[in-house]
């Protein structure tokens, strides 16, 4: 487990949200330097970070000088989906609970119905589809 505060919400967040946004890209590195540049957060840090990380979240794979200038991320575990709040069922509960929360803001009767109704419509096997 990473045993700074930034590690997962961070560092972690970024590299979760490059392979979510680059689904292809599960397959291709993306370089310590290249998290750094994610982050703004120094390369060593970066490394040192995901080195706490491994192999809990992500697959790390190093060069031959074992620094960041050799170092590589290959891939995240669901793990990591799971601790930043990218896995599916996450991101769906999420939905509902933003309608939900909306819903118990709305003054206009009429509009709180509605976002209630979608939640409600989200919930049981639309969740299901959802999270497929």
């Amino acid at each position: 487990m990473a045993s700074e505060p930034r590690d997962l919400p961070v560092i972690l967040g970024a590299v979760v949200r490059h392979y979510t946004e680059h689904p292809q890209g599960q397959g291709v590195m993306l370089t310590c330097q290249q998290v750094a540049d994610l982050t703004g957060l120094d390369p060593t840090d970066v490394y040192r970070a995901l080195k706490r990380l491994e192999p809990t979240y992500v697959r790390l794979v190093e060069g031959l000088a074992r620094d960041p200038s050799g170092c590589s991320v290959g891939g995240v575990t669901d793990a990591a989906r799971r601790a930043v709040g990218q896995w599916p069922e996450s991101v769906a509960d999420g939905i509902i609970r933003g309608l939900l929360e909306a819903a118990d803001r709305e003054p206009d009767e009429a509009k709180r119905s509605r976002l209630r109704a979608a939640a409600d419509a989200l919930s049981g096997f639309a969740r299901d589809l959802l999270v497929n």
